[in-house]
């Protein structure tokens, strides 16, 4: 299956800190790769720089093979690549439509295909249909989780990138979101996902990357990861595990 995304020796901080250290990834079309590791080692960093929001400071980021380093964000939404960050960033003023018709910003599109749009998502989270005319900002956290996905969705992403998506839920919650995800993927939609929710990430993806101190440590077939020792060491420290060096899994160790 060819790549979609091709993330090649990555660079990238804050003025003069550095996080991401020579991160390189692949995700290939169609496919649910999750990005795993505990706080503070560059995972929202690493979509931040994928979205246009963060340049980095060196390295080469391909989607479909066109090259995303130096575009803003609005070319890279154009491209089909939609970032839903931490937080559920909405207008929360605004009503749950009003929300999903930004979904929609500069895509010109028929009215027809518009409501199938709506209908998609309303399918997918059927407390939006129900709340539609209610304001963004007095819904249940679980329901503005729903809408940041939706509205994302609204755009029809090629390449759709979460970030703690089950951040603050309740368990059932989190069980609908998660049954989005695998419903999203069953679609098509290629999906990039980070949580802080492991083995529930490791449920649903097809491949998963852990990082390490703003390192890829290893990648592999995400029943491998779940299985293995590498995870234990991603959050615990490398004196967690002694067996890292004969797992089974990839291992890949980049350079300073």
């Amino acid at each position: 299956m060819s790549a979609s995304l091709e993330v090649r020796d990555l660079h990238a901080g804050y003025g003069h800190v550095g996080v991401l250290e020579g991160v390189s990834l692949e995700l290939p079309e169609g496919g649910l790769v999750a990005l795993v590791g505990s706080n503070g080692t560059g995972k929202s960093t690493l979509l931040r720089a994928l979205s246009g929001l963060l340049r980095p400071s060196s390295g080469s980021i391909a989607f479909d093979g066109a090259s995303l380093v130096g575009a803003n964000p609005a070319a890279i939404v154009a491209q089909g690549l939609l970032h839903v960050a931490e937080g559920r960033r909405l207008f929360r003023a605004q009503s749950v439509r009003d929300n999903l018709e930004l979904g929609l910003w500069a895509t010109r599109l028929a009215k027809g295909e518009a409501a199938a749009r709506f209908e998609r998502v309303f399918t997918l989270f059927p407390v939006l249909q129900e709340r539609q005319r209610v304001r963004a900002g007095i819904l249940s956290g679980g329901q503005q989780q729903m809408l940041a996905i939706a509205q994302a969705l609204m755009h029809k992403p090629r390449l759709l990138m979460l970030d703690e998506p089950s951040l603050g839920l309740a368990p059932a919650v989190i069980d609908q979101v998660f049954d989005a995800i695998v419903q999203l993927r069953a679609e098509g939609t290629t999906i990039l996902l980070v949580e802080q929710m492991v083995e529930r990430a490791l449920q649903i993806a097809d491949t998963a990357y852990v990082l390490q101190n703003g390192r890829v440590i290893g990648h592999g077939p995400a029943h491998e990861l779940r299985n293995g020792d590498l995870i234990r060491q991603a959050y615990l420290g490398a004196s967690a595990s002694r067996k890292v060096a004969s797992h089974p899994i990839d291992t890949e160790r980049n350079p300073s």
